[in-house]
C-alpha cells in the first residue's frame, strides 16, 4: 500500500483569511495572532475557514481497503483506475499475518493467529483467480465481466482530492486504535506527507487539531 501526496492549494494563512473576511478583513502575512485565532475556530468547531484549502493523493491499496476509505464522500472527489478499460490484475495485497476476530468490536481485530495453512492457501486462492481472468480474457470475454471473479486483496489505485477539513475528519475517524489496521497504516501515511511538505504549509492546523482530539 502506498500514499503519494500530488499536489496541494493554500495554507494556514488561507485558513484565517477565510475566517477574518467575515469582518472585511485579509492579510498577506502570517503571525501569533493567526496562531490563535486558528485555535480557537478548531477549538469551538468553526470548520467552514478549513473547507478552502485543498490536498490532492494518489492513493494505492487493496479493494477492500479502498471500501472503507470511500465511505469519507463530503468535501472529497475520487477517480479510479478501472477494469473496465485496463487488465490490473497481476498485483495483490500480501496478508503476511492473520488477525484473531476482536471480542469487543464486531468490526476489529486483535491478537495474531498462527497459521501457514491458511496462509498458503490464501496465496493459492489469488494465483487460482489470477489464472482463471487471464483465462477469461484470452476467450474474449469482456473485462467489465471478467474482472468480477477477483479478489478483495487486488490492489487499485486513485486520486483522492478533498478539503484540509474533509481530511481532518477522515483522520479523525482513521487513526483510532479500533480502526482496521490496514485503513489506519494508509491515513498514517497521508499525514505524514502532509505535516513533512516542505515549508509546512498546515502546521499551525494540524498542531490545534491534534491538541484539541
Amino acid at each position: 500500500m502506498k500514499a503519494e501526496l500530488i499536489n496541494y492549494f493554500g495554507n494556514d494563512l488561507m485558513v484565517v483569511n477565510a475566517a477574518r473576511v467575515s469582518y472585511g478583513k485579509t492579510k498577506t502575512d502570517f503571525d501569533t495572532n493567526d496562531i490563535k485565532l486558528i485555535n480557537y475556530l478548531i477549538k469551538h468547531k468553526h470548520v467552514a475557514p478549513f473547507r478552502h484549502p485543498q490536498i490532492q493523493f494518489r492513493i494505492e491499496c487493496p479493494i477492500f481497503v479502498e471500501r472503507q476509505l470511500f465511505k469519507h464522500q463530503v468535501g472529497l472527489s475520487a477517480n479510479s483506475i478501472s477494469g473496465r478499460y485496463v487488465d490490473f490484475s497481476d498485483k495483490y495485497f500480501k496478508i503476511e499475518s492473520l488477525r484473531k476476530q476482536s471480542s469487543s468490536s464486531k468490526q476489529g481485530s486483535d491478537g495474531i493467529i498462527i497459521n501457514q495453512v491458511l496462509l498458503e492457501k490464501i496465496n493459492k486462492h489469488v494465483e487460482s483467480s489470477k489464472l482463471l481472468y487471464k483465462e477469461l480474457c484470452d476467450a474474449d470475454i469482456a473485462k467489465v465481466q471478467a474482472r468480477a471473479i477477483l479478489p478483495l486483496l487486488l490492489e487499485t489505485e486513485f486520486i483522492w482530492t478533498g478539503s484540509l477539513l474533509a481530511f481532518l475528519h477522515f483522520w479523525d475517524l482513521r487513526l483510532k486504535s479500533d480502526t482496521q489496521q490496514e485503513t489506519r497504516e494508509i491515513a498514517q501515511q497521508m499525514l505524514e506527507l502532509v505535516k513533512n511538505i516542505e515549508g509546512e504549509p498546515f502546521k499551525y492546523t494540524l498542531q490545534a487539531w491534534d491538541n484539541n482530539k
